[in-house]
């Protein structure tokens, strides 16, 4: 072969050659390139789903509300939310504050379809120039779109995202109502989320009283809460005013002798000082009805309004009496007719504990207990002028009770032994009434509490908690029947619908000639007992108590309108000190509560039954008085329980 033929050949081989490198680098190109659509292709999918998703939610869509709670007489006492946020319609949001915000976030919003072409192209520019993102020339719109659906991570697929869920949103909603949900949603800051919220943190104020300067500074906090809160940087919310100022003043909305105006209005900032509620127990035991019933979401976010029994001026009252002692303990108020607790101090101090000592706290009620077991006598026929013998006794197991004062008085009737607090004739009484029927009558009364099945029963010595003894009191005040106490009225949903509610609900308890005849034997408890620190000047009835050691203090005491209990403990059950009783540290703070809560209340009498009669007595043997009874009564007694024998004693 010449030398012409081997070039020819070798030429042929390298074209092959060639030809395949050729073909084999586009056969992997075409894989490449087909392999790159089809992931695009499933990225456009899924991105499209996304958007799917999110616009179908839209339509379920409820922004996170802040629930109210309410007093008995409709005012505010306390909110609960996740974000401090109040509705508030379009039509409600004053004008002005509506076009400020346009002007100075979006000023063709009622022209542009969801998005500034102009302002997008701007910012797109800077981006490149800046090779980050750093403007992002958002819409009212794609701000909405972002708030309520997105992230506020500054990356390319959300802002595609943001751009075509801002057309989804113009076409599905008007501009006002695009406009109103927005001006609702953003967030200002300081736990505020929409302009009615943020009115209120910042100025203390309705939107409708805002003036200029304050709407200027509002409209600049949401690009930069943190940095443009007048709380944080005063400075830079002026600058941001000024800006707002100038923007609204370009568009025409202002003159610019409102801009100088403005600018020299002084602004005054409501405080972000922590504003220390009156109610934080009586919220937390709501709480736990609430959380029985709905989800935390529901309760936390649902825009719920909370219809409460709370009286916030006796539970104004209730606080600052309570606070004025200094101790630990709690203290309750209650209609006796309805159950309704009107207060509820569950502490000295929410922040330093949250145990609620009027429904958590399980003490012995020392001597308050009495009336109860007096109850369960009466119903059993025994009377006020019933005598037994104060005097030593010891029982088979060694126990040999005391009274207080370490003395004994001989034979006194049960009025005086009650007024006196006889510990020896509380015991011999619950020993002829007999244990089971005693525990009866006290569950009958709404003590829920295990009760010891022993005589020191009479002495309090079963832990019991001071809501059990107020609603067992008020059955005393409210002719023998006692009501479920309740705190919750109503809840309403965020469109004003009624989802949940208390009736109140009563039973007899006992009937209601005992009821009147502990009123009255109560009554003197505090007329002439150990409970005296507790006159109020009017009808009132109530029992003091005092258990060993000084460990625990309480009053409970009712009138015709209101009952209410005094408990004064350490958590840790050390002594309170010396001689601190509750006739002494109890009865007062009763007394304080109960004068002021009843300033505007006529005076009533507790209700007679036709049964019952008053008769004047001997005041030292219950008997009918002679002529020489240095001392009478006027007792009321049941029908078969009239003394019919003359006082012999002081013949």
């Amino acid at each position: 072969m010449d030398s012409t033929a081997k070039r020819k050949k070798q030429s042929r081989k390298q074209t092959i050659k060639v030809k395949s490198r050729f073909l084999g680098s586009g056969k992997w190109l075409f894989v490449g390139f087909f392999s790159g659509l089809i992931v695009t292709s499933l990225f456009f999918m899924a991105f499209l789903a996304d958007i799917q998703e999110i616009t179908e939610q839209s339509d379920n869509y409820k922004p996170s509300l802040t629930t109210r709670i309410y007093d008995r007489n409709g005012t505010l006492i306390d909110s609960l939310f996740t974000e401090n946020r109040q509705y508030v319609e379009f039509t409600q949001i004053p004008p002005l504050l509506r076009n400020a915000f346009i002007a100075s976030e979006d000023q063709n919003f009622y022209t542009h379809p969801g998005i500034d072409p102009r302002g997008i192209a701007r910012a797109l520019w800077q981006d490149i120039v800046n090779l980050r993102i750093v403007e992002g020339a958002s819409t009212i719109t794609m701000q909405l779109s972002r708030n309520r659906f997105l992230s506020h991570r500054r990356i390319w697929r959300r802002k595609i995202k943001e751009t075509m869920l801002a057309f989804f949103l113009e076409k599905q909603y008007t501009k006002d109502e695009i406009l109103e949900a927005y001006l609702n949603e953003i967030y200002f800051g300081h736990g505020a989320y929409g302009v009615k919220a943020a009115a209120q943190i910042y100025f203390g104020k309705e939107l409708a009283e805002l003036n200029l300067a304050e709407i200027a500074i509002m409209v600049g906090i949401p690009r930069s809460p943190s940095n443009f809160s007048p709380y944080n940087n005063f400075e830079r919310a002026k600058q941001q005013q000024r800006r707002v100022l100038r923007r609204m003043y370009e568009s025409g909305l202002i003159s610019a002798r409102d801009v100088e105006e403005a600018l020299e209005t002084p602004i005054v900032l409501s405080g972000l000082r922590e504003r220390r509620s009156n109610n934080p127990y009586f919220v937390d035991h709501i709480l736990r009805e609430l959380l029985g019933h709905f989800d935390e979401k529901m309760v936390f976010s649902g825009g719920l309004k909370i219809h409460t029994t709370l009286d916030s001026e006796i539970q104004t009252i209730a606080v600052r009496e309570f606070e004025k002692s200094g101790h630990q303990g709690g203290v309750l108020v209650m209609d006796p007719d309805t159950g309704g607790i009107l207060a509820m101090v569950g502490g000295r101090d929410y922040r330093e504990s949250k145990f609620n000592r009027t429904t958590q706290a399980r003490r012995q009620p020392g001597s308050s207990f009495k009336p109860l077991i007096y109850a369960a006598a009466i119903d059993s026929g025994f009377s006020p002028s019933t005598v037994f013998i104060d005097e030593p006794v010891e029982f088979p197991d060694g126990w040999s009770p005391q009274n207080y004062e370490k003395t004994f008085s001989g034979a006194m009737t049960l009025r005086e032994a009650l007024e006196r607090s006889t510990n020896i004739v509380g015991i011999k009484l619950l020993e002829a009434v007999s244990l089971d029927r005693a525990i009866n009558y006290a569950k009958r009364l709404g003590i829920e509490s295990h009760l010891e099945k022993n005589l020191s029963l009479a002495l309090g010595t079963s832990e019991v908690t001071l809501l059990e003894m107020v609603r067992a009191f008020s059955a005393f005040a409210n002719e023998g029947k006692i009501a479920e106490p309740i705190a919750i009225l109503r809840v309403e949903d965020f469109e004003g619908n009624t989802i949940y509610e208390n009736t109140p609900s009563t039973h007899r308890a006992v009937s209601a000639d005992t009821a009147y005849v502990m009123a009255r034997m109560l009554q003197g408890t505090i007329e002439r007992g150990t409970g005296r620190r507790a006159n109020i000047n009017r009808p009132a009835g109530g029992k003091t108590g005092t258990t060993e050691n000084f460990a625990d203090a309480w009053f409970v005491g009712f009138t015709p309108d209101l009952v209410g209990g005094i408990f004064i403990g350490n958590d840790d059950g050390t002594p309170l000190g010396p001689a601190q009783t509750g006739g002494i540290i109890a009865a007062p703070i009763f007394a304080s509560i109960m004068t002021e809560a009843h300033q505007d209340k006529p005076v009533r009498d507790f209700t007679k039954p036709d049964s019952i009669v008053e008769i004047r007595v001997c005041a030292e043997t219950g008997l009918l008085p002679s002529p020489n009874c240095p001392q009478t009564i006027v007792m009321p007694f049941r029908p078969g329980t009239v003394p019919n024998a003359t006082c012999r004693e002081h013949p």
